[in-house]
């Protein structure tokens, strides 16, 4: 076995968890509570309401839980329901060079399948490191390419990979078996990026679906159907259907010495990453310069040409919550004159109608434009200029990188206090400290039961 499909097989397959380094398991356990924290959180949304219906509807019953609904069941529909929350107010995590949002699709499979068959702690960790590290991995290989020039979504075309992965690994599966779930799982590599253009709400489901998909591709495999055993760099495979130019060493060049899924970044607000380095730069402004809404003549954003186009699309003056967090001008005016860019400033937004003349005003006078420096750094640093012309005449201007990502992280602390923060609004102070406790245990052998034990209503 010698191609990329069976390297990340085998790979997998034989992973323990005394081969992880220290720094990989710490960022394993801060990613799964950051992605549990906002799946608590996003399944008190209205989208995501109506995916747990559906899921509980057709699922039977089994171990895995459906946060928010007091009730388990087989680990597909669990996966669906849950990693739709997770990924549903855009304040999951990513990985900026990747372009890509593992904790959305790996924790919530491996989580789900960890329950069903009763996992330990340690072989969970190590089933998230590979569902997480398989996803980057993939993301290096196929962007910027699959989403500038193709415009698929990133989320369920490559976390449909790190969810079977994962899964693979808990249920004990041979490399040749993994290899073939990988197969099966990349006819479950779906989702276009057009919400980005004229809102809707399916890039909320685009997790569950890829985490389902990842599940179901084991339980095929696990029963003997296969699937092609070089499904990522074959003529027809991954790789040559989802990108115009692609990188194929990115998924196999140092496997097992070096961890691509270190560099993993955590949202602070809950819009799309690309919109958060202006953010960071227009909250300087308003810090160190005073900066007000009733003082702008104009806002000049300088980006890198995804930005233009992913987040660059829609307009001031979007209809939808989707729109409303794809929209450059609309966020950053949420930031100046809105409040801010939290779960109850996108929220207040929508009861809004999304026409607050505040917030509107500001929008209208915000523009876009191609910045060398910005283009240069992307995709590995998620870079921004902001200009401000201000009514009085002058000019007052700043760079930022995006907060949460390798180039300006949010320490342990900062990560937990969010987690805290988000789970405790929807379950409480001391369940969501129950949880924390949980999740920190799993490298001592706590059980995977015990993460979502409290996490139902």
């Amino acid at each position: 076995m010698n191609s990329a499909t069976a390297a990340l097989a085998e790979f997998a397959s034989g992973l323990r968890f005394q081969d992880l380094p220290s720094e990989v398991v710490e960022k394993v356990l801060l990613h799964t509570l950051d992605q549990v924290g906002v799946e608590l959180a996003g399944s008190t949304l209205p989208f995501t309401a109506l995916v747990r219906e559906y899921a509980l509807e057709e699922a039977a019953p089994g171990m895995a839980t459906v946060i928010s609904s007091g009730r388990s069941v087989r680990p597909e529909w669990a996966a669906l329901s849950n990693a739709t929350a997770g990924h549903g107010f855009e304040i999951d995590d990513y990985h900026p060079g990747a372009l890509s949002h593992p904790g959305c699709v790996a924790v919530p499979a491996v989580i789900a399948a960890g329950e069903e068959w009763g996992a330990t702690g340690r072989d969970a960790v190590v089933a998230l490191a590979i569902g997480m590290e398989v996803i980057v991995r993939l993301g290096l290989a196929l962007q910027p390419s699959m989403i500038y020039d193709r415009g698929f979504h990133e989320t369920c075309v490559e976390g449909v990979f790190g969810a079977a992965a994962g899964a693979s690994r808990l249920a004990g599966l041979d490399a040749a078996t993994m290899a073939s779930a990988l197969g099966l799982a990349g006819s479950h590599a779906s989702g276009t990026t057009e919400y980005s253009q004229s809102g809707g709400e399916v890039k909320r489901l685009h997790a569950g679906i890829g985490a389902m998909g990842g599940l179901r591709a084991v339980s095929l495999a696990r029963r003997g159907f296969e699937g092609p055993r070089t499904i990522l760099e074959g003529r027809r495979g991954t790789l040559q259907a989802f990108a115009e130019k692609s990188r194929p060493e990115a998924i196999t060049d140092g496997l097992r010495e070096r961890w691509d899924l270190l560099g993993m970044a955590i949202k602070p607000y809950c819009c799309c990453g690309l919109i958060h380095a202006p953010i960071d730069a227009l909250r300087q402004l308003v810090q160190e310069e005073g900066l007000a809404a009733a003082d702008v003549e104009e806002i000049v954003v300088g980006c890198d040409r995804l930005s233009q186009v992913h987040v660059g699309q829609i307009g001031p003056r979007p209809t939808d919550m989707t729109g409303a967090q794809f929209s450059m001008e609309f966020s950053l005016a949420m930031t100046l004159a809105g409040g801010g860019n939290d779960l109850v400033d996108y929220q207040a937004a929508a009861d809004a109608g999304y026409a607050d003349p505040a917030v509107l005003a500001v929008a209208d006078r915000i523009r876009l434009e191609l910045d060398p420096r910005a283009d240069a750094a992307f995709p590995d640093h998620f870079l921004a200029r902001v200009t401000v012309r201000r009514r009085r005449g002058d000019t007052v201007e700043r760079w930022a990188y995006a907060t949460g990502s390798p180039d300006a992280p949010m320490d342990s602390a900062a990560i937990r206090a969010k987690f805290r923060r988000l789970a405790g609004g929807v379950v409480g102070a001391e369940r969501a400290a129950a949880i924390e406790s949980a999740v920190d245990a799993l490298p001592e052998g706590g059980p995977v039961r015990s993460v979502l034990a409290r996490a139902v209503q």
